[in-house]
């Protein structure tokens, strides 16, 4: 568990319908951490793992910016790929909400836990890897219209 690993709950996550991903941080103290590690737990399930270097908040802001685009389907070279942005909308349809939790410090051991809690919405988990490469990441701006071409058709399914 996160909570073995020194994490503590600093929020939630929801989806605002139809495209606007929102965290709400229940600790205001936690905002200002930086360096830290940070995660998202839907369901029961860690789904994201990542770091900080600067503040928790100004992370989480970009978070929602990135996330929110994709959700309404404007891709740009470098932000969340269609297929997380499916998964962060089916997963918090599902749920209702999802839990933020961060741990403050060093990131060092960022990638031991993504390899630990193997998160399906980090490109670079272990199972991430086995997803096509358009559902890894938006890659250069040729990649754009890729993406954009992906998420019409998860959205068919």
């Amino acid at each position: 568990m996160l909570e073995d690993d020194g994490f503590v709950s600093v929020g939630r996550v929801t989806l605002q319908p139809p495209a606007r991903l929102v965290i709400h941080f229940n600790r205001d103290d936690a905002r200002a951490w930086g360096p830290a590690l940070y995660a998202f737990r839907v369901g029961g399930e860690v789904v994201r793992l990542g770091k900080c270097e600067s503040t928790l908040r100004g992370r989480m802001i970009e978070t929602e910016r990135l996330v929110s685009r994709a959700l309404a389907g404007n891709f740009q070279k470098g932000g969340t790929n269609p297929w997380e942005a499916f998964e962060w909308r089916r997963r918090l349809t599902e749920h209702q909400y999802g839990e933020l939790l961060a741990r403050e410090g060093p990131t060092t051991e960022e990638r031991v836990l993504i390899r630990r809690y193997d998160p399906p919405l980090c490109n670079d988990s272990p199972c991430a890897r086995l997803r096509p490469p358009e559902a890894r990441g938006v890659r250069g701006e040729d990649r754009v219209a890729l993406a954009i071409a992906y998420w019409q058709r998860l959205n068919q399914s």
